[in-house]
Parts: C-alpha cells; sequence; structure tokens
C-alpha cells in the first residue's frame, strides 16, 4: 500500500491541475467575451409561435468559428433546450439559463452545420442560426431530437431573415468538416 502513495498524490495533484486548467480557462474566455451585450430580454407580447421544438443546445459560436464557443451571457452551457419561432424573432430557452431571444432583425441566415466545439454528428445533422449579438456574428448549433425538427427549424428560422437567403450553401463552412485548417 506504501509503495502506491506517491504515485496516487502525482495523479491526484494532475487531477486537480486539470481541472484548475479548464475553471481558469473557461473565466478567462468570458472575460475576454465580457463587451458582448446580453441579448434582449424575451418581449412578454411575442406573438403566437409558429414552432416549438425540443433540441439540444450544442453551443454559440463566433461565426465561422465553430470552435470558438461563446462563453458570456449564459450561452456558453451546453443542455437541453426549447426552440420557440415567433414573427418577432426566436426564444431559445436552455434549461438551467435564461432564456435567449434572438430579434428577427438580428438573425442573419440559417441552415445546417456537421461540428461545432466538441460536437460531430453525421452531415448536416446540426440547424445552425447565424444571428448578432450586438455587432458580432455569432452561430447557434442546436440538435433536434426528432429527425423532422431540424428542417422545419431552418425554414421557420428563414421565413424571419431576409428574402436572399434560401439554401443551405449559406453557411458552407458548417457544412464541409474538411473546412477546418
Amino acid at each position: 500500500m506504501a509503495d502506491l502513495t506517491v504515485p496516487l498524490i502525482v495523479v491526484a495533484v494532475l487531477i486537480v491541475l486539470a481541472w484548475l486548467g479548464m475553471y481558469l480557462g473557461w473565466r478567462a474566455r468570458g472575460r475576454r467575451q465580457g463587451a458582448l451585450p446580453a441579448p434582449p430580454a424575451v418581449p412578454v407580447d411575442l406573438g403566437p409561435a409558429s414552432l416549438t421544438a425540443e433540441v439540444a443546445y450544442v453551443a454559440t459560436t463566433l461565426a465561422e468559428k465553430p470552435l470558438e464557443r461563446v462563453v458570456a451571457r449564459g450561452l456558453g452551457i451546453r443542455g437541453k433546450a426549447t426552440v420557440a419561432v415567433h414573427p418577432e424573432g426566436i426564444v431559445l430557452a436552455i434549461r438551467g439559463t435564461d432564456p435567449v431571444f434572438l430579434a428577427a432583425e438580428r438573425i442573419e441566415s440559417a441552415g445546417t452545420g456537421t461540428f461545432a466545439i466538441d460536437r460531430v454528428v453525421e452531415r448536416d445533422g446540426l440547424a445552425v442560426i447565424t444571428w448578432r449579438l450586438g455587432d458580432t456574428l455569432v452561430d447557434s448549433y442546436l440538435r433536434p431530437l426528432t429527425g423532422s425538427a431540424k428542417q422545419a427549424i431552418i425554414a421557420a428560422a428563414r421565413s424571419l431573415t431576409p428574402a436572399s437567403v434560401t439554401s443551405d450553401t449559406d453557411i458552407p463552412e458548417r457544412n464541409d468538416p474538411s473546412g477546418i485548417s
């Protein structure tokens, strides 16, 4: 037993250092993104939802940088969520956080994606909504819990965008995993 004490202490110290490094990195990223504004509060007078779907919220990243997670303002936590599309915009209610409102005029495009952060799925398995958080363009990645919900979410989000957004090729970087350099 005594011959295992030193290796156990070394392993315990390494585990504590790894957790400390992750914690400090998360806090530093949050500070760097501190200038990002909070998404607007969900309006109380929203029109009826044209679509409500349960999804797995994967991440929100800086646009065209699917490995740069946005952790500020409650967008950094992965979890189950509800997406509701209203005439005024999209309400993204991630369990355990305050709902996020993506105003219709802030939504730039919608399409599909294959990967974000540490989640890789089948080709085009994620719904991606590109929107403006203040002056910063971001992508929110959603994994619908049912097969038909992905296209319904994309179509409903596109109905809120300018008419020029019509195809999945509007977001090519999100569709091609070979695009990571």
